[in-house]
C-alpha cells in the first residue's frame, strides 16, 4: 500500500529543529522527541515538502544506485515510523509519564505567598519555598531526613510560595498542597514516601521546565554544575552520594529540572540509598547505618540527609555523564557527541513538557553546548576520579 504524500503545510505542523548533521522533531504541546539521523532527515525534507513516498524513492534510486524495491521498503518503514511516532495524520499515542502523573495533570499552582504556619518548616525546593507541617508521630522523623541546620533561619519572617500539610494520624493521614488533598493513605513509610514525592514534583513541574533529567546534580567546590544521568540500576545514586561525601554539593540524587535558560535547580531533598549502595557509601558516611529504613515503591532503602549547605540558586552545568558500575569491566571514559548525550538522557527517562518551537531551539542549543562523556567504573575510587577527570576535560574545552 502506497502511503500518501505529506500535505505542504507538515512543516508548520511538526516542531523541528536541527541537531548537529541530525535533526529533532517533535509535535507542539507534546512530550515525545524524534531524532533523526542525516540520512533520515534529509527524507524528512523532501517528504515535509510535499513529495510523494515513490518520488522520494526513485531520488533515492539516482543518488545511490539502489534497486527500485529496496528503496521503496527503506522509504516506506520511515513513514510507518513516523506515522506511529505521531508525525503523520496526528497518529501514535503519547504515554502516560510514569514520574509525573498522566498526560492531563495540569500545570502545577502558580505560587502565591503567604506567611509560614506556625510549627512549620520553610524548605528551599528548587525555585520555590514550601512550608510543610506534619503531624507529631512523623515530625521528628522528617526533622532528621530534611537536615533542619540546612533550613532557612526559622526564627525571622518567613514567607512561603506553598503550604505542604499532612494531617491525621500515622495510621490514617491526608497530605493536602495549598489546601487541596493529594493522597490518603495508612503507615508511616507511605506518609514519608507521599511528601517526599510531593515535594519533588512542587520543585520539577515539567511543564515549566526545558527539561526534568532522570539523574542526579551535583555542584564541585570550585562552583562547577555536573549532571549524572542514566536509567535506574546504572549505580548514578551511588556515584552521586559518593562525590556528595567527597565535598559535592548535592542538587538532587534523581531528578533534576532545568530552567528555560539551561540552569539546573536544587531540590535539597535526601538521598534515596538502595541497599547495594550501602556497603559501599558507609566507610564515607558512617552515619548511613543510623538512617531508618524505609519502604518505598517495594524496595526497603534509606534516606540519608545530604552534606553540605544546600543550593539555593541556578547553577550552570560544565558537563554531563553518562555513568555506568560494571564492577567485572575495566575502567572506560569515552566523549560523546551531542546526538549521542541527547539519545542517552531520552533512554533515561528524561520528562519533557508542553513543546514548543522555541522550547525544542533551546533544548538543542543547550545540548550542543555541553560536554558529554560515557564512564564505565568498576568500583567508587575509580568512579570519582574518572569524574574529576571529566571535569577538567570540559573546562578545558570551554570557549
Amino acid at each position: 500500500m502506497v502511503a500518501p504524500a505529506a500535505p505542504a503545510a507538515l512543516r508548520q505542523q511538526i516542531l523541528s529543529t536541527a541537531l548537529g548533521t541530525s535533526r529533532l522533531l517533535a509535535r507542539p504541546r507534546d512530550r515525545r522527541l524524534c531524532l533523526l539521523d542525516a540520512a533520515a532527515a534529509a527524507l524528512w525534507d523532501l517528504y515535509a515538502a510535499g513529495l510523494a513516498p515513490e518520488t522520494v524513492a526513485g531520488l533515492l534510486v539516482e543518488r545511490f544506485a539502489l534497486s527500485p524495491a529496496l528503496a521503496h521498503d527503506q522509504v516506506m518503514a520511515l513513514v510507518a515510523e513516523w506515522r506511529s511516532a505521531g508525525l503523520l495524520d496526528g497518529g501514535g499515542e503519547t504515554p502516560a509519564d510514569r514520574r509525573f502523573g498522566t498526560p492531563d495533570e495540569p500545570v502545577w499552582p502558580a505560587p502565591r505567598p503567604r506567611p509560614l504556619e506556625t510549627g512549620a518548616w520553610a524548605l528551599r525546593v528548587a525555585d520555590r519555598r514550601v512550608g510543610l507541617r506534619c503531624v507529631a508521630a512523623i515530625h521528628q522523623r522528617f526533622g532528621w531526613m530534611l537536615a533542619p541546620d540546612r533550613h532557612p533561619d526559622q526564627t525571622a519572617p518567613v514567607g512561603v510560595d506553598h503550604d505542604l500539610q499532612l494531617y491525621g494520624a500515622v495510621d490514617d493521614w491526608r497530605l493536602a498542597r495549598d489546601g487541596e488533598t493529594l493522597e490518603c493513605g495508612q503507615g508511616l513509610d507511605a506518609a514519608l514516601v507521599a511528601t517526599m514525592t510531593a515535594l519533588t514534583n512542587l520543585g520539577c513541574r515539567p511543564a515549566e521546565r526545558l527539561i526534568v533529567l532522570h539523574g542526579a546534580g551535583l555542584v564541585a567546590p570550585n562552583g562547577q554544575g555536573l549532571l549524572l544521568v542514566a536509567p535506574g540500576g546504572s549505580g548514578k545514586t551511588t556515584l552521586a552520594a559518593g562525590l556528595n561525601a567527597a565535598g559535592f554539593a548535592l542538587l538532587s540524587d534523581d531528578v533534576v529540572p532545568v530552567t528555560l535558560a539551561g540552569e539546573l535547580l536544587g531540590l535539597n531533598l535526601p538521598l534515596c540509598l538502595k541497599p547495594g549502595s550501602w556497603p559501599v557509601l558507609t566507610p564515607g558516611r558512617p552515619d548511613l547505618e543510623q538512617a531508618p529504613l524505609v519502604e518505598r515503591f517495594g524496595w526497603r532503602v534509606r534516606f540519608l540527609p545530604a552534606r553540605g549547605p544546600a543550593v539555593t540558586q541556578p547553577v550552570c552545568p560544565l558537563c554531563v555523564l553518562l555513568p555506568r558500575y560494571a564492577p567485572a569491566e575495566a575502567a572506560q571514559v569515552a566523549p560523546l557527541s551531542p546526538v549521542q548525550a541527547l539519545r542517552g538522557i531520552i533512554s533515561a527517562e528524561a520528562v519533557i513538557r508542553d513543546l514548543t518551537q522555541v522550547k525544542l531551539e533551546g533544548l538543542a542549543r543547550w545540548i550542543e553546548a555541553l560536554p558529554a562523556f560515557a564512564l564505565t567504573y568498576p568500583d567508587l575510587a575509580t568512579g570519582l576520579r574518572q569524574v574529576a577527570a571529566c571535569l577538567r576535560t570540559a573546562a578545558e574545552e570551554r570557549p
